[in-house]
């Protein structure tokens, strides 16, 4: 399956050598920025409260690095330094991509590039809708902000006390059976077989088993998904498919394709669809059977049950953690977001890395912001002006950055995973492309 999106992604980046040392102009920034929180009486970042929003797949993260942010700032800058940023709002990622072209968000947020177009279908051709400029896709920066993985919850009480080690192990096929209603219940013969630990076993006096069987209860599995638009079920959609194609298909038989909406049509009839993240999580742990797909820091920072270990392309049992996450996206350095002649990006799908210790459902979210602000009057709430833009550019370069004070540091304290060097490189090009009238924006 091939998955594309058009945008302004500068050259190619097969040669990621080049990007690292690559300036700008004189009148603008390097490619290299450093995350900078010098601000002056002249740049007004005190006043200005760009709106964000979009991907819940992201509310962790931004809503604690954008006081970190103000904080850090007011250290280095003091009474200069941005202080009126409100928090994100969790919208979802399609009213993310519709917020930013809307002009609503200044910054808007999706696990799904805007543009992207999947087996020739463009899953975004009701947002970027005219020929003016709001709707073009190359008036549009995409910059990668955080790497997470999603966890498949679930809600199974009768095996929290004799198998609370032994987490519910899945595989890509009964997943595709739990979310197409072949598989109704969790002691299902194909769930049984995976997990050979979770088993009652009866003995006799001498100490001999007299019989063993599947621990799984004969409960119904109550499959919890996305009814928003939503990154998140592209990413676990985009992982079944790469995996079980044609078998995971909807009613009619048409095969499924990866899309921001998951398709409803395919849920069995006690199926619960949800809003955000936040609700997926919510109705798994009001609903005993549930299992439903969230983004890693809702299971990590928020909630108490636990997420199955799935069994990757390698053929191995692996728990989702930031180091199965790390070790997936490691998988595909050597194929990074590219753009071809056509100015279309290629590789931003990092589902079902084949190492042995990849947790094989995970993606990037991104986060997107008009290129250059002049004559658009006002942006996410905030005056469209040099000072405005230059305070966006300037977040989102720190957000990309490593180290203690940078923003992929509180990334891995919200449970995702700091970027990889190779994808530090793209997002950094990015934001260095940013301009009001034409002239590259000063970051540092």
């Amino acid at each position: 399956m091939k998955m594309t999106f058009t945008g302004k992604f500068g050259v190619a980046l097969t040669t990621l050598g080049l990007l690292s040392t690559l300036a700008v102009t004189a009148a603008g920034a390097s490619a290299t920025l450093n995350g900078d929180l010098t601000f002056t009486a002249a740049d007004a970042a005190s006043s200005i409260n760009p709106a964000m929003g979009g991907s819940s797949f992201d509310e962790p993260f931004f809503n604690q690095a954008i006081p970190t942010y103000m904080t850090e700032a007011s250290k280095v800058s003091g009474s200069n330094a941005p202080s009126a940023m409100s928090l994100y709002s969790p919208v979802g990622s399609t009213s993310g991509k519709k917020g930013v072209v809307a002009g609503t968000y200044a910054v808007g947020a999706s696990d799904v590039p805007l543009g992207t177009t999947v087996n020739g279908t463009s899953l975004d051709s009701s947002i970027l809708t005219g020929a003016d400029a709001a709707h073009k896709l190359g008036s549009y920066i995409q910059v990668p902000v955080v790497l997470g993985g999603v966890g498949l919850m679930y809600n199974l009480p009768s095996l929290n006390s004799k198998f609370k080690k032994y987490p519910v192990t899945l595989n890509s096929s009964i997943l595709a059976s739990v979310y197409d209603g072949k598989i109704t219940s969790w002691n299902d013969k194909a769930i049984c077989k995976i997990n050979p630990k979770i088993v009652n076993v009866k003995k006799n006096k001498k100490g001999k088993i007299t019989s063993s069987k599947c621990a799984l209860p004969n409960i119904p599995v109550v499959p919890v998904y996305r009814a928003d638009g939503s990154g998140t079920s592209f990413i676990f959609m985009d992982y079944l498919q790469k995996t079980q194609g044609a078998n995971f298909a909807t009613s009619s038989g048409t095969q499924i394709y990866p899309s921001t909406t998951f398709q409803q049509g395919q849920v069995p009839g006690n199926g619960l669809g949800a809003q955000k993240n936040a609700g997926v999580a919510a109705d798994v742990e009001q609903t005993v059977g549930a299992i439903g797909y969230v983004e890693y820091s809702y299971i990590l920072l928020q909630h108490t049950l636990p997420s199955a270990l799935i069994v990757n392309a390698h053929g191995q049992k692996v728990a989702l953690n930031s180091a199965s996450i790390a070790a997936d996206a490691a998988a595909f350095a050597a194929t990074p977001p590219s753009e071809d002649a056509n100015g279309v990006v290629s590789n931003f799908s990092i589902v079902n890395g084949t190492g042995a210790g990849d947790y094989p459902i995970a993606g990037y979210s991104w986060a997107i912001v008009r290129q250059d602000w002049n004559g658009l009057g006002t942006v996410g709430g905030a005056t469209a002006n040099l000072q405005s833009e230059t305070l966006v550019a300037k977040f989102l370069d720190w957000v990309v950055q490593g180290g203690k004070l940078g923003g992929q540091n509180v990334a891995k304290g919200q449970g995702y995973v700091p970027l990889p060097a190779y994808v530090v490189t793209v997002a950094q090009k990015q934001i260095a492309s940013m301009s009001y009238n034409a002239t590259k924006l000063v970051l540092n």
